[in-house]
């Protein structure tokens, strides 16, 4: 190679390098758009709005949420993956689409984005029944499946995390009939109103219904007994293997740039690691507390749960 040919390549690499920061340095340009796959008022809508609302401030422009259902998130997440790659639309999702890629109702995984990071986790969702129902501890749930088989309604959602949670009981000896009511705001609703038996939703939303009795919480998906729910065991605890916790995370569509990425990371990051409104917020909201993973740490996290997810049967 001689030395014109070298001093070209030196001069087109530091072009690139030049229009990558200048890139970077003029994003966002207008409102970060971010789609939300399941409706508003539930846990994963609570945390893109949140998170909007904190780092408006640091990215200097509006975030607007976008709840785009259906298909258990994939249509937003077909959305996204196909909008343009210019940093303006991201999308906000949770565990439940490795669920869906495992499931096969996906023939896409979290890898054709491009990672922004773990911005969330939720402290484990519980399984309850309605305040009136006969059962008072999971065992007389089960034992009930077992014998009135298909009789008692779980909620579900098709290709997610719930429907994988209920494959797994199912797998432990139950027999529950699975009734797909939408996120997680559509099982509080069926469960409140009676419409179903048994539902799987996340702490923060099921707490003031069990401390008035209108709901009765049977069992925690977290992997150990959290300061909440003292009093309520685990899956795990009961002998069940069954475990979730659910992570909160950011893909753009493949090809933004990696310097638009890293700052939104960045910013990401300091809202979660050091804003203590923020961490008041979902803790009062959810019982969440902070929790960041970078790009490079988020994608082995997902790789592992979706190794794991790979091996039950849908």
């Amino acid at each position: 190679m001689n030395r014109l040919t070298v001093l070209r390549l030196v001069a087109g690499a530091t072009l690139a390098l030049n229009v990558s920061a200048a890139m970077a340095a003029d994003w966002p340009d207008g409102p970060v758009q971010v789609v939300v796959p399941f409706g508003a008022g539930g846990d994963t809508d609570f945390n893109a709005r949140v998170l909007s609302k904190y780092l408006e401030p640091i990215l200097g422009v509006a975030m607007p949420v976008v709840n785009v259902t259906g298909a258990g998130g994939t249509i937003a997440a077909r959305q996204v993956m196909g909008a343009k790659p210019d940093g303006q639309t991201v999308l906000f999702f949770n565990t439940s689409f490795l669920a869906s890629t495992a499931s096969g109702m996906a023939d896409f995984s979290f890898e054709d984005f491009d990672m922004v990071g773990i911005a969330a986790q939720e402290p484990g969702a519980v399984i309850s029944v309605n305040g009136q129902a006969p059962w008072n501890t999971m065992k007389e749930l089960m034992d009930a499946t077992k014998a009135d088989p298909g009789g008692i309604d779980l909620t579900t959602n098709t290709g997610a995390t719930t429907y994988l949670i209920g494959s797994q009981l199912n797998g432990a000896g139950a027999e529950f009939n699975f009734v797909d009511v939408g996120g997680a705001s559509g099982r509080l609703t069926a469960i409140l109103g009676g419409n179903v038996d048994v539902s799987q939703n996340p702490i923060g939303q099921v707490l003031p219904y069990a401390q008035n009795g209108e709901l009765k919480i049977l069992a925690s998906l977290s992997s150990e007994r959290t300061d909440v729910l003292p009093d309520v065991p685990t899956l795990k605890e009961l002998g069940y293997d069954i475990e979730l916790q659910l992570e909160y995370f950011y893909l753009f569509p493949k090809g933004v740039d990696p310097e638009v990425i890293k700052t939104f990371a960045t910013a990401i990051q300091k809202v979660v690691e050091e804003d203590e409104g923020y961490a008041g917020e979902i803790y009062k909201a959810f019982y969440q507390k902070p929790h960041w993973l970078d790009a490079e740490a988020a994608t082995a996290r997902l790789r592992e749960v979706l190794a794991t997810m790979e091996k039950v049967e849908f």
